[in-house]
């Protein structure tokens, strides 16, 4: 959960301060746009991205419609409260890595409530390795697919190197197999 503190930081400060706040590279959200095919989704949401985001620019650049919020935005929405637009198609993000337990538990009860129809979160390899995300996925695998890549990501926004194992973790995107490699 965000830390609590006595002066609020700006968004900019937050960038600069926070080890969850890093901007996923352009190269990686054309990559996935193009492969879940992002034009064929009428209302997207990006729940953890400002307007900074890569996700937004490139959403902007093809004339997307989406609803993108996140604590730093004007009303300070938050994940776990903020309900996704009406009749959202897609969710995707690259959310904060130390929260994934609590954000897919929230992803997957959002497609269960009808909410959301599908979702692709960008996360660390790590994410599969653990008994409480296995037990999430299993439940889960009929419409799961992960889409690992081959090298890890150069994260922006750090000044020191922030270089992750990372995937895509999808639920409900047509055309993709349950495992493959980018």
């Amino acid at each position: 959960m965000q830390s609590v503190s006595l002066f609020p930081l700006t968004y900019e400060q937050n960038c600069l301060l926070d080890k969850n706040h890093v901007a996923t590279p352009r190269y990686v959200v054309e990559q996935i746009y193009q492969i879940i095919k992002i034009d064929r989704y009428e209302n997207i949401w990006f729940p953890f991205n400002n307007y900074d985001s890569e996700f937004k620019l490139k959403a902007d650049e093809l004339k997307l419609k989406y609803k993108a919020t996140h604590l730093f935005d004007d009303i300070g929405n938050d994940f776990f409260t903020t309900e996704p637009p009406k009749n959202c198609e897609l969710m995707i993000s690259n959310p904060p890595f130390e929260q994934q337990n609590d954000i897919i538990r929230r992803s997957f009860d959002l497609i269960a409530s009808g909410k959301i129809k599908a979702f692709a979160l960008l996360l660390p390899l790590s994410t599969l390795e653990t008994k409480t995300r296995a037990e999430l996925f299993e439940k889960h695998k009929d419409k799961l697919s992960i889409l690992i890549f081959k090298k890890r990501i150069k994260f922006l926004g750090k000044s020191k190197s922030f270089n992750k194992g990372c995937c895509w973790i999808c639920y409900n995107i047509d055309g993709l197999d349950p495992f493959n490699w980018l």
